[in-house]
């Protein structure tokens, strides 16, 4: 009769399962996220404020002097390490592409042409992965026991120091921010499609054509 008794691993089983493990855990740059900063294990601090996509181009000459002169100024008040990241996200056109097709039956014969065209223009932009959004953060990383309260402190600040240039939306990054800049970071290829984890997140921008 065979014995169905589980067998109890061995010691080296065990440790190498637990060295994966560690290895996994050490290929995350992080160890921890709340209160809207992100801990890395050397012990540094990441926080930072978000900055709305922003056309210069619809601004006047002494307006885009005055935007360049307050962000130039905010970061140059900096004087820890700091870097600026530019993401990209996938915007949900499947929806706006149903209601141009939509749309096509109702028009008259003479504008068809022009919105089909457009359709295909549309889908076309879809397909090449053009579709897409951009989003802008600035990070700033603290070490030390203080770093989270000068954190604290700090970024509304920052905020506030930017949001004097005119039309820039400047916001200090929370838990939620973080969430969806590690999963465009960490699984860019189902941004388009999905969810950050846990709910935490927001599905991709939707655009329909609002008639």
């Amino acid at each position: 009769m065979k014995s169905f008794a589980k067998t109890k691993p061995d010691a080296a089983t065990v440790v190498a399962k637990e060295a994966a493990r560690q290895a996994a855990q050490d290929w995350l740059p992080l160890s921890d996220l709340h209160d809207g900063l992100l801990f890395r294990p050397d012990g540094g601090v990441v926080g930072g404020v978000s900055v709305a996509p922003f056309s210069l181009a619809l601004k006047s000459a002494s307006e885009i002097k005055v935007i360049i002169g307050a962000i130039h100024a905010a970061i140059n008040c900096l004087d820890k390490p700091w870097e600026i990241v530019s993401m990209f996200r996938p915007v949900d056109l499947d929806v706006y592409l149903a209601s141009l097709d939509g749309l096509i039956r109702d028009v008259s014969a003479a504008r068809k042409p022009v919105l089909r065209n457009y359709l295909a223009w549309v889908a076309g932009m879809v397909h090449s992965g053009e579709a897409v959004e951009r989003k802008y953060y600035l990070l700033v990383t603290r070490t030390g026991q203080d770093a989270l309260q000068e954190h604290r402190v700090h970024f509304p600040q920052l905020a506030q120091d930017m949001g004097r240039a005119r039309g820039l939306q400047i916001r200090v990054i929370t838990d939620q921010d973080w969430q969806e800049l590690l999963f465009l970071t960490f699984q860019a290829n189902h941004a388009a499609t999905e969810s950050v984890p846990d709910g935490l997140g927001r599905i991709p921008p939707i655009l329909s054509y609002g008639g």
